[in-house]
Protein backbone atom coordinates (compact mmCIF):
# COMPACT_ATOMS: atom_id res chain seq x y z
CA UNK A 1 0.00 0.00 0.00
CA UNK A 2 0.94 3.77 -1.00
CA UNK A 3 0.07 6.96 0.45
CA UNK A 4 0.27 10.31 -1.43
CA UNK A 5 -0.03 13.57 0.99
CA UNK A 6 -0.82 16.98 -0.50
CA UNK A 7 -1.36 19.82 1.91
CA UNK A 8 -2.70 23.60 0.44
CA UNK A 9 -3.44 26.78 2.06
CA UNK A 10 -6.77 28.50 0.92
CA UNK A 11 -7.89 32.57 1.59
CA UNK A 12 -11.28 31.68 1.80
CA UNK A 13 -13.48 30.40 5.03
CA UNK A 14 -13.21 27.00 5.71
CA UNK A 15 -17.24 26.98 5.44
CA UNK A 16 -16.80 27.28 1.57
CA UNK A 17 -14.06 25.58 0.88
CA UNK A 18 -16.42 22.94 2.64
CA UNK A 19 -19.09 23.59 0.71
CA UNK A 20 -17.09 23.38 -2.36
CA UNK A 21 -15.13 19.91 -1.92
CA UNK A 22 -18.17 18.06 0.28
CA UNK A 23 -21.49 19.98 -0.76
CA UNK A 24 -20.48 20.01 -4.35
CA UNK A 25 -18.43 16.68 -4.43
CA UNK A 26 -19.91 15.67 -7.38
CA UNK A 27 -19.38 18.95 -9.74
CA UNK A 28 -15.54 18.65 -9.25
CA UNK A 29 -15.23 18.64 -12.70
CA UNK A 30 -16.76 22.04 -13.34
CA UNK A 31 -13.06 23.33 -12.08
CA UNK A 32 -10.61 20.18 -11.81
CA UNK A 33 -8.54 20.51 -15.14
CA UNK A 34 -7.64 16.56 -14.15
CA UNK A 35 -11.46 15.89 -14.21
CA UNK A 36 -12.98 17.16 -17.65
CA UNK A 37 -16.15 16.56 -16.51
CA UNK A 38 -17.95 14.64 -13.52
CA UNK A 39 -21.69 13.91 -12.30
CA UNK A 40 -23.74 12.64 -9.30
CA UNK A 41 -23.41 8.64 -8.85
CA UNK A 42 -26.39 7.07 -9.93
CA UNK A 43 -29.23 5.04 -7.71
CA UNK A 44 -26.73 4.76 -5.18
CA UNK A 45 -27.06 5.27 -1.00
CA UNK A 46 -26.04 8.08 0.94
CA UNK A 47 -24.07 7.83 3.61
CA UNK A 48 -25.27 9.55 6.85
CA UNK A 49 -25.06 13.76 6.51
CA UNK A 50 -23.62 13.41 3.00
CA UNK A 51 -25.06 15.50 0.26
CA UNK A 52 -24.39 12.32 -2.79
CA UNK A 53 -23.53 9.19 -2.31
CA UNK A 54 -20.36 9.93 -4.57
CA UNK A 55 -19.66 11.18 -8.51
CA UNK A 56 -18.77 9.43 -11.90
CA UNK A 57 -15.30 11.29 -12.49
CA UNK A 58 -13.90 11.32 -16.69
CA UNK A 59 -10.40 11.62 -16.35
CA UNK A 60 -7.71 12.61 -18.64
CA UNK A 61 -5.24 10.01 -17.25
CA UNK A 62 -4.56 6.95 -19.80
CA UNK A 63 -4.85 4.15 -17.10
CA UNK A 64 -8.01 5.22 -15.64
CA UNK A 65 -10.48 6.92 -17.97
CA UNK A 66 -13.25 6.91 -16.08
CA UNK A 67 -13.53 6.50 -11.66
CA UNK A 68 -16.48 5.89 -10.00
CA UNK A 69 -16.33 7.11 -6.38
CA UNK A 70 -18.68 6.41 -3.02
CA UNK A 71 -18.59 8.66 0.13
CA UNK A 72 -17.74 6.21 3.00
CA UNK A 73 -17.29 8.46 5.45
CA UNK A 74 -18.60 11.89 6.16
CA UNK A 75 -18.57 14.34 9.14
CA UNK A 76 -20.24 17.81 8.86
CA UNK A 77 -18.99 19.16 11.80
CA UNK A 78 -15.35 17.94 11.60
CA UNK A 79 -15.28 18.74 7.75
CA UNK A 80 -13.67 15.58 7.16
CA UNK A 81 -14.67 12.96 4.15
CA UNK A 82 -13.64 9.79 2.38
CA UNK A 83 -14.50 7.96 -0.58
CA UNK A 84 -13.05 4.98 -2.54
CA UNK A 85 -13.25 3.81 -6.12
CA UNK A 86 -15.70 1.74 -7.01
CA UNK A 87 -14.74 -1.15 -9.22
CA UNK A 88 -11.22 0.55 -9.48
CA UNK A 89 -8.94 -0.73 -12.69
CA UNK A 90 -7.75 -4.53 -12.33
CA UNK A 91 -4.36 -3.22 -11.27
CA UNK A 92 -5.78 -1.96 -8.12
CA UNK A 93 -7.34 -3.40 -4.89
CA UNK A 94 -8.53 -0.43 -3.25
CA UNK A 95 -8.17 3.26 -3.99
CA UNK A 96 -9.32 5.92 -1.18
CA UNK A 97 -8.58 9.69 -0.20
CA UNK A 98 -9.39 11.32 2.82
CA UNK A 99 -10.01 15.11 2.88
CA UNK A 100 -10.10 17.57 5.86
CA UNK A 101 -11.00 20.99 5.89
CA UNK A 102 -9.03 23.11 8.70
CA UNK A 103 -10.32 26.08 9.27
CA UNK A 104 -6.73 28.88 10.21
CA UNK A 105 -8.33 31.99 10.60
CA UNK A 106 -11.75 33.12 9.15
CA UNK A 107 -10.43 33.87 5.42
CA UNK A 108 -7.72 31.50 5.68
CA UNK A 109 -8.14 27.39 5.40
CA UNK A 110 -5.96 24.62 4.91
CA UNK A 111 -7.15 21.35 3.17
CA UNK A 112 -5.12 18.15 3.59
CA UNK A 113 -5.65 15.21 1.05
CA UNK A 114 -4.41 11.84 1.81
CA UNK A 115 -4.89 9.14 -1.14
CA UNK A 116 -3.86 5.32 -0.23
CA UNK A 117 -3.93 3.48 -3.41
CA UNK A 118 -2.84 -0.35 -2.79
CA UNK A 119 -1.56 -2.34 -6.13
CA UNK A 120 -2.88 -5.66 -7.21
CA UNK A 121 0.18 -7.83 -8.30
CA UNK A 122 3.54 -7.49 -9.47
CA UNK A 123 1.73 -6.19 -13.13
CA UNK A 124 -0.36 -3.78 -10.71
CA UNK A 125 2.88 -2.15 -8.84
CA UNK A 126 4.03 -1.86 -12.56
CA UNK A 127 0.85 0.13 -14.00
CA UNK A 128 0.84 2.07 -10.70
CA UNK A 129 4.19 3.29 -10.95
CA UNK A 130 3.12 4.29 -14.25
CA UNK A 131 -0.09 6.15 -12.84
CA UNK A 132 2.25 7.62 -9.97
CA UNK A 133 3.97 9.67 -12.64
CA UNK A 134 0.57 10.91 -13.85
CA UNK A 135 -0.72 11.49 -10.40
CA UNK A 136 2.51 13.24 -10.04
CA UNK A 137 1.58 16.05 -12.41
CA UNK A 138 -2.30 15.81 -11.79
CA UNK A 139 -2.24 16.80 -7.90
CA UNK A 140 -0.29 19.63 -8.03
CA UNK A 141 -2.53 20.78 -10.79
CA UNK A 142 -5.53 19.49 -8.65
CA UNK A 143 -4.49 22.33 -5.30
CA UNK A 144 -3.76 24.87 -7.99
CA UNK A 145 -6.84 24.37 -9.54
CA UNK A 146 -8.83 24.29 -6.41
CA UNK A 147 -6.73 27.12 -4.87
CA UNK A 148 -8.19 29.53 -7.96
CA UNK A 149 -11.52 28.32 -8.38
CA UNK A 150 -12.06 29.51 -4.35
CA UNK A 151 -9.63 32.34 -4.27
CA UNK A 152 -11.01 33.56 -7.44
CA UNK A 153 -14.32 32.72 -8.03
CA UNK A 154 -13.90 31.36 -11.50
CA UNK A 155 -11.91 28.55 -13.14
CA UNK A 156 -7.88 28.41 -13.80
CA UNK A 157 -7.12 29.79 -16.73
CA UNK A 158 -6.28 26.07 -17.56
CA UNK A 159 -9.35 24.59 -16.33
CA UNK A 160 -11.47 27.24 -18.72
CA UNK A 161 -9.53 26.24 -21.46
CA UNK A 162 -10.30 23.00 -21.66
CA UNK A 163 -14.22 23.88 -20.94
CA UNK A 164 -13.69 25.99 -23.92
CA UNK A 165 -12.41 23.31 -26.04
CA UNK A 166 -15.34 21.07 -24.63
CA UNK A 167 -17.58 23.42 -26.28
CA UNK A 168 -16.29 24.01 -29.45
CA UNK A 169 -16.28 19.93 -29.57
CA UNK A 170 -19.54 19.81 -28.71
CA UNK A 171 -20.33 22.43 -31.09
CA UNK A 172 -21.98 24.51 -28.49
CA UNK A 173 -19.94 27.39 -28.70
CA UNK A 174 -20.97 30.86 -29.12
Amino acid sequence: MTRITAHITIEAPAETVWAVLAHQFDRIGAWATAIPSSSPLPRASLVEGAPVAGRVCHTGMRLVTEVTERIVTYDEQRRTLTYQAENPPRFLKAARNRWQVEALSDQRTRVTMEATVEPRGVIGWLLYLTLRVQLARAVPQFVEDLKHHLEQGRPSPRKQRQLDAAKRRSGRWR
